[in-house]
Parts: structure tokens; sequence; C-alpha cells
């Protein structure tokens, strides 16, 4: 197996070069406010020297080939490309060197190659000082005179020397990008036209799958371009001063929406900085986290019953290693495979949650900050990982595989366990295979059992600065989405569709996963009552109290990212046996006598404190 690692510095110069290209490659998309006092009509005949030319739509769905041009004074831009974007059908008559272009209830536009003329609905029109003319096989056409008989409106900027491109009918617009947990991205058209009519705006929506999901969020923020409203998968990872730089403060405008507010001030994923609210967390069940869940086809054909205990696991595990679970005649099959991430196990650290009790290394306990990474109890679970791992029921790739190719195992029957949340285990199971999460798991008989908990919330929405539209309007609008979703006021739309459905799950988030959820309501009936049983379950434990989400913007980011990382790396050596248990204990032994680790806890219980305060 080859490995490939990066610096962190190294991936820090890549993230910069990348918003670097970013920033020269996007054209500019949205009006100035401080400039807008300066547009003035286009003249034409403003004597302009014959240049490229920059022009500007807003709201738009135009881009153009090649740049625009000066020519004579007037914006030259590639005709098809213009009128298509504008909804016209083109077509191109040779023989009479002429562009047609048609749309209903819009006038018939033509324009001839070499003529300073055109015609609009029949009529003849002369005098545009540039004429139409056909370069790098692109016929070129005047800007002012196709867009305004369109019923555009063109504006110069003459301060910054660009035009502006508008529809005074068109409805005011803003973007929204999310998280598709489910990963289907079909386009939500029923609650967009919904949402459309009943706000008078239009939404550039954006779903991105889960896999890629941070990475795209943090190079639009390095870039400058993070949408109007943008879910944060973890609000945490950004320090204070730049979290204010790129995100709206929200403090006075949530006043009018105390269902918001509160969700603000409460919800796991709440920001506030100096006193100010500057996110909104998207509503979420606590337990749709990841937890294991396990072939319960393969426990039938094997005649084995659900484990609970760590050890019960391990010997299913083994069977499902060596006993052709899935009838292919071949011994191809592992018991656990699973993912990890820059910041820790990933999909494995169900593990250390088992032995530790709590679903993440940090805990609160008593007012003060408990690190289970230095515990007996992590010690535990290291051990339990490298012996499943020398004995060939971990995944050999663990620590080099990706979400997609855990995915692609796990659909190609390679694996009978894996740490899914219930709308993923409801999609990988069909007529060949059933997904079944487990009840509970717990370290011995004696332990406590645990559950599946999301510490770090279920994404923070923020307004950005970047956005044109007011915040009150962007979250009138989403406090409506989510008022809707929590009475169930979706299901009454006339042909609401599983599209519809899932896209407001994403956006607007599920605050009880039993309740609309189309991943469990395709189930078999005795499937899903299994699905339910286990989600009541889980229902019965929680670590609202003790948790401490905050911990990522200390572990993710700031002085201590190498110094936890290091932690991070040695588990991963431990496991595959790379290092031995007594060099684990060894390094933690260093490794809580030192300054950093001193430090790292004070801040942390200074945070604690404020918090409580």
């Amino acid at each position: 197996m080859i490995r490939f690692k990066f610096r962190r510095s190294t991936i820090a110069g890549m993230t910069v070069a990348l918003a670097a290209t970013l920033l020269n490659s996007i054209p500019v998309s949205a009006e100035d406010q401080t400039t807008r006092k300066n547009l003035t009509p286009l003249a034409a005949n403003q004597a302009l020297q014959d240049t490229s030319a920059n022009v500007i739509f807003l709201n738009l769905p135009i881009s153009f080939p090649l740049p625009p041009r000066f020519i004579k004074g007037t914006i030259m831009v590639p005709g098809k490309a213009l009128l298509e974007g504008l909804g016209y059908k083109t077509k191109w008559q040779a023989d009479e060197r002429k562009l047609v272009a048609e749309q209903e209830n819009k006038p018939t536009l033509v324009f001839w190659a070499g003529l300073a003329q055109a015609e609009i609905n029949g009529k003849k029109i002369t005098g545009p000082p540039a004429a139409s003319f056909i370069d790098q096989q692109v016929l070129w056409i005047p800007l002012r005179l196709a867009a305004e008989a369109s019923g555009l409106r063109v504006t110069w900027d003459a301060a910054n020397r660009y035009a502006i491109v508008t529809d005074p009918l068109a409805l005011p617009r803003f973007s929204v990008m999310t998280k598709i947990d489910n990963g289907l991205a079909e386009s939500p058209l029923k609650m967009l036209e919904y949402m459309k009519q009943t706000f008078k705006l239009d939404v550039d929506f954006v779903q991105v799958g889960p896999e890629y999901y941070r990475q795209k969020t943090m190079v639009m923020i390095a870039a400058g371009d993070p949408t109007a409203l943008m879910l944060l998968e973890d609000p945490y990872v950004f320090q204070d001063e730049l979290m204010s730089s790129f995100s709206i403060d929200l403090t006075k405008d949530l006043e009018d929406y105390p269902r918001l507010k509160e969700l603000a001030l409460t919800a796991p994923g709440s920001r506030v900085i100096d006193g100010k609210i500057y996110g909104v967390p998207r509503p979420g069940d606590p337990h749709n986290a990841s937890f294991p869940a396990i072939r319960k086809d393969w426990l039938d054909k094997l005649g084995l019953i659900q484990p609970q205990t760590m050890e019960e696991l391990y010997e299913v595990l083994k069977r499902f290693t060596s006993q052709d679970p899935d009838g292919n005649g071949k011994h191809d099959t592992i018991g656990l495979t699973g993912y990890t991430n820059e910041f820790g196990l990933g999909t494995l650290s169900w593990v250390e949650h088992a032995f530790t009790g709590n679903p993440a290394r940090f805990t609160i306990k008593d007012g003060k900050v408990i690190d289970y990474a230095v515990s007996t109890e992590e010690t535990q679970a290291l051990q339990w990982l490298a012996r499943a791992f020398k004995d060939g029921l971990l995944d050999k790739e663990f620590a080099a595989v990706s979400m997609q190719q855990v995915s692609d195992r796990l659909r190609s029957n390679k694996a009978g366990l894996a740490a899914l949340n219930i709308n993923e285990a409801a999609a990988l199971t069909g007529d060949d295979s059933v997904w079944l999460p487990l009840t509970t798991v717990k370290a011995s008989s004696t332990s406590v059992p645990i559950a599946p908990w999301n510490t770090q919330g279920n994404g923070t929405y923020i307004v950005s600065k970047n956005s044109k539209l007011g915040a009150k309007q962007i979250l009138a609008w989403l406090d409506h989405g989510i008022e809707k979703t929590e009475s169930g006021g979706w299901d009454t739309l006339k042909d609401w569709q599983l599209p519809d459905q899932q896209a407001v799950n994403s956006l607007f988030g599920q605050s009880d996963m039993l309740k609309r959820n189309s991943s469990l309501d395709s189930l078999p009936a005795a499937i899903r009552s299994e699905y339910e049983a286990a989600i009541k379950s889980w229902k019965k434990i929680s670590y609202s109290n003790t948790s401490l989400p905050e911990a990522s913007s200390l572990l993710q980011t700031g002085q201590y990212v190498e110094f936890n990382r290091e932690l991070e790396q040695l588990k991963l050596k431990v496991i595959m046996g790379e290092s031995t248990i007594e060099d684990w204990t060894n390094f933690i032994s260093k490794y809580t006598a030192s300054a950093d680790y001193k430090a790292m806890l004070v801040e942390m219980n200074q945070r604690v404190s404020t918090r409580v305060k």
C-alpha cells in the first residue's frame, strides 16, 4: 500500500493558490452599492476607443465564449450566446449572412453580418455606429440594441467603465448553498416555485454532497465568494475574527424571528462572538449521526443474533470474514470498513465512543473539561482496533480510502459492518442486502450503552457579507422554510415530489428523523420497524449537557493543530502495527506533561466558563 502525505504548509499553499486563481478568474457578477448613483443609460453615440469591454449581467444566465469589445463607441458581444442566454432560439441563415432570433411573447430579432442595421419584429433599425461582424467564427452584435429590444436595461458605470444589464421585471435574487445529506441532487422544483411565489424572490440553490462539502466551503470563503446564505458544516473551525469578517451580525435582525433566535442561542452550532450572533444552526436530530450498521441478511444466513458488546461484535466480524456470508464461494469479505479524516479516526471513531462512553474526545464533567484521548479507555479502543486489523477483520486500506471508496465496498458486498447514519443505511438496503443500525453497543456487559450523537450539530447557516439582499429578507425565507418543515406543511402542496422532500430535509433540517423521512418510508414494513426501534432506543440516551463542540476550533485551527495531529497519526500507527501500545502510553505521558497540552486545557476550560456565564 502506498500512502502519500502532505505537510499542512503544502496544503495551505495549495489553498491560497487556488483561492488566488479563483479570484482572478471569477467575472464580476455583483453590483457595487457605492457606484449605483453613477449609473446612466448607455448612450449610443458614446465615443470610446476600440478595446475590450466589461459587461455585468445581474441575475441573468449569460456567459460569453469571447470577451465583449468596444467598436466605435458601441459594446459588441457574441450574438448567439447573448440571445440564447435570453431565452431565444437562434438560426443562422448563411445565404443572407444573418442571424434570426425568435422567442414566444418577445420580438423577433434579425442581425446581418457587415451591416449597421437590425430588424425588430419586421421593422428595420438603422444607425448603430458599429456594424455586426464575424470574427473567430462568431457573429458580433450591438449589446444595447439587442438587450433593450428584449426588454432589458443597459446602464453604464462611468467610474469603473463597465456596462450593467438588468431585467427591470426580474425578482430579487440570492444564492443558497447546503449539504445534501442523502447524496442526491435532483432539482426541488416544487419547493423552489412555492418559495418564489411566497416571497417574490428567486433563489440560486446549490447542493453539494457530504464528501467534498467542507472543502467546497473553505475554497469559496478563501476566494471571497460565499453564497448569500451558506451552511457551514462545522462553524467552530473558523476563529472569531475570521468568522465575523465574512458573516453578517444577525443580532438585531433576529429579534423579528424568535424561532431562529432560539436556535442561534441554544442549538449546537451556535456562534456568538462578543455578544453578537453570527449564525443560525440548522435544525437536526442529534441522534442522526454515524453509528455501526450491520448486514442483517449476513447475520441471518450465519445464524447469528445482533451483537451488543464489543467482544460479541468482534466474534461476528470474524464470522463475516471467514464464513462466506455473501455465498459467492470466495473468501473476499471483511468484517469492518471505514475511512479516517485529517482530524481523527473518522467513521471508526465509534469504537472510541464505545470504550470511553463519550461521542467526542472532550466532555464536560462538573464544569471541567475531560480529555478521553489520554484515558485508559482510549487505549482499550486502540487495542481492539489493532487486534481487528492484525486478524484481517478491519479493512487494510482504512487509513487511505475515501468516503466514496467505502461506499463502493458496501454496495459491492465486501463488508458487513460500517458506521452509517440512518439515511445511508436505508439507502443501502434493497433486494440483495439488508443493513440494520445496531440498537446499541457497549464495551462490555457491565458498561453503559452508547447511542449515536452529532456533537457538532447539524451545520450552521450564515448570511454572508456578499449578499446583495437584506439579511431580514433572507432570514424570513429561512424561518418560513423551517416552520413549514416542522409543521409538516410541505406535505399539503399539490404534486409534492420526493426530490422536494429530500431538498427540504437538507435545507431546513430534520429535528426528528422519524418524521417525514423518505429514506425510512421506502423500507419494507418489517425492516422499518427495526429502524424505528433502534431510533427510539437511542433517544433514551443524551449527551447534550456534556458535549463540547467548540473544541474543534482549538483542535483544527491555530497553534494546536500540529500538536494534536501528531496524536492522531500515532493512533493510526498503533492500529496498523507500526507502533506498539507501549509507544502510545509513553507518548501520552509526555503529551500530557507538555506546556502546549496544559495551555490547551486552560483555553478549553476558559471557554466552558464563559459559556456557562
